[in-house]
């Protein structure tokens, strides 16, 4: 049903994965720098509610295409655990309980795994062939 979409949606899932990661790191330093949060902050924070939604339904179509279990390939089990990963440092580095420190520490982190899911799947190798 899908299958003559598969390149579009793979450009769609590229694009909305590099306008994430940019639109974390644009939060991230917002949030680390100390800055008021604006309506501006509030309107980007629902922009990238939206952006990941669409990203993870991006993900399941192309799973669905190309009739993939998600754990078939190394590369994408890598991927998985980074988005994991990725989500709970995020959590970490937007969190107000933490020290500064901590945050500044979750951030980077975050952006490691990020950098990791995005040379695993340009590559379709696990941690961007560094292990094999």
């Amino acid at each position: 049903m899908f299958a003559e979409h598969y390149l579009l949606i793979k450009n769609i899932h590229m694009g909305l994965a590099l306008l994430s990661g940019s639109l974390f790191v644009m939060r991230g330093l917002w949030v680390l720098l100390a800055s008021r949060a604006t309506d501006w902050q509030k309107k980007v924070n629902r922009l990238s509610y939206m952006i990941d939604s669409c990203l993870l339904l991006a993900a399941f179509l192309l799973l669905m295409i190309l009739d993939y279990a998600p754990l078939s390939a190394a590369w994408l089990q890598v991927k998985l655990i980074l988005l994991v990963l990725y989500v709970v440092f995020g959590l970490f580095a937007f969190r107000n309980t933490y020290s500064l420190p901590v945050r500044w520490l979750a951030y980077a982190t975050a952006l490691l795994c990020f950098a990791g899911m995005y040379y695993s799947a340009r590559l379709h190798q696990p941690l961007a062939g560094l292990l094999s």
